[in-house]
């Protein structure tokens, strides 16, 4: 019967048989010739799974399950096959069970050898990952060293130009001279604005390196947002922008590390002040909190009413050297409206609130400069933790 059914084929070398995804009407006996089977990997790649000769045959699994092929079967020289409709192939089988169990063990057999091959296949792909990521990880402590290094030894002549030019300043014969006045104070304001960017390298190198040694001492959370709301003083009026802070003065003291701490929150401010549009508003919100996972915390969340953060964006603004929107080339300052900056600031933040054993995340609806929806960066930290 089957033979009756059969329709003779001629294929020449590159022919494709029949196509991964098709569905499967007929399966194929190889007369004479040799095919080679391979399933798609995506679009430009297909991964190979093994040739047949002559007396094999294929198709039958999309065949027997009614469902599409499982992958591409080409003619790799002049291939002759009989093509047996599922009908026929059907009404055989269920009068032949000695040809249903040469089929199972035929199936079980390719699934076997196919099995055997994708492990391989993994065991080699799992040796060139891992060797990769040894490289990347060696270029990553080598970047790492030369940006360290080259932070502390600029670091160094620019605290000399800080100094000289300060000494410049205090000379009474500055009174007489505005205009050298005017350029002795650019001159201090670069260096200084060098010196916090070497700085924050460095703190950001120890975080990725050596870990953040955490010196415990009470820390008095008013006192530092008082001291950040006097540093950020003049540019707040300069931009008049409104910074409230509500809650902190009833919080506890907190047993941590205090110029940590108050480096976390100079960037979380620091940021907001420098995407939020002129005349808006920031506000920094403190209250104790009961946490499922860290227990009893203090928690502290900034406010402000700037561009906000595409949701893309929620989960890579805390990574080192990544920066929302364009990047401005030009120094615009830390402080103007989407100013320039390293891109630093929120990373430090997060690998310090970790030392501490808190946590950090940022909320926002979404970005868009016309309508400012705002953004929120909340920190907890765990009393207990201490």
């Amino acid at each position: 019967m089957l033979a009756r059914a059969a329709v003779e084929r001629t294929f020449s070398p590159g022919d494709i048989i029949c196509c991964e995804g098709e569905v499967g009407r007929v399966m194929y006996f190889i007369v004479r010739g040799r095919v080679e089977i391979v399933k798609q990997v995506d679009e430009d790649t297909e991964r190979h799974l093994h040739y047949a000769g002559s007396g094999e045959y294929f198709g039958e699994i999309a065949l027997l399950q009614e469902g599409p092929r499982i992958a591409t079967v080409r003619a790799v020289e002049d291939t002759t096959t009989l093509e047996i409709g599922q009908e026929p192939f059907l009404t055989v089988l269920g009068r032949s069970p000695s040809l249903g169990i040469r089929i199972l063990v035929r199936m079980t057999s390719r699934l076997r050898d196919a099995d055997q091959q994708a492990i391989e296949e993994l065991r080699q792909a799992n040796i060139e990952l891992t060797q990769a990521l040894r490289h990347l990880e060696r270029l990553d402590r080598t970047k790492t060293d030369f940006i360290r290094v080259s932070a502390h030894e600029l670091r160094t002549p620019v605290a000399s130009l800080m100094g000289y030019s300060q000494m410049m300043r205090d000379n009474p014969m500055m009174e007489e001279h505005a205009e050298l006045k005017a350029l002795v104070d650019g001159v201090r304001a670069g260096a200084e604005r060098l010196h916090r960017v070497f700085n924050s390298i460095l703190d950001l190198s120890r975080l990725m390196t050596d870990g953040v040694e955490v010196r415990r001492s009470p820390v008095s959370l008013p006192v530092v947002f008082h001291g950040i709301q006097t540093e950020f003083g003049p540019a707040l009026e300069e931009r008049k922008l409104d910074l409230e802070v509500n809650g902190v003065d009833q919080l506890p003291f907190y047993i941590g590390d205090p110029d940590m701490l108050y480096k976390v929150f100079y960037h979380l401010v620091n940021n907001a002040i420098k995407y939020t549009p002129d005349k808006g508003r920031i506000e920094v919100v403190g209250q104790m909190v009961e946490a499922d996972d860290l227990g009893q915390c203090i928690e502290i969340a900034v406010w402000d009413t700037g561009i906000g953060i595409a949701p893309g964006d929620i989960d890579l603004i805390f990574e080192k050297f990544y920066r929302t929107g364009e990047v401005e080339l030009h120094s615009s300052g830390t402080t103007s409206f989407k100013g320039g900056g390293p891109g630093l600031g929120l990373a430090i933040a997060k690998g310090i609130v970790q030392a501490h054993g808190g946590r950090i995340w940022a909320e926002s609806p979404g970005c868009d400069e016309e309508t400012c929806p705002g953004s929120k960066f909340v920190v907890q930290l765990p009393i207990e933790s201490v």
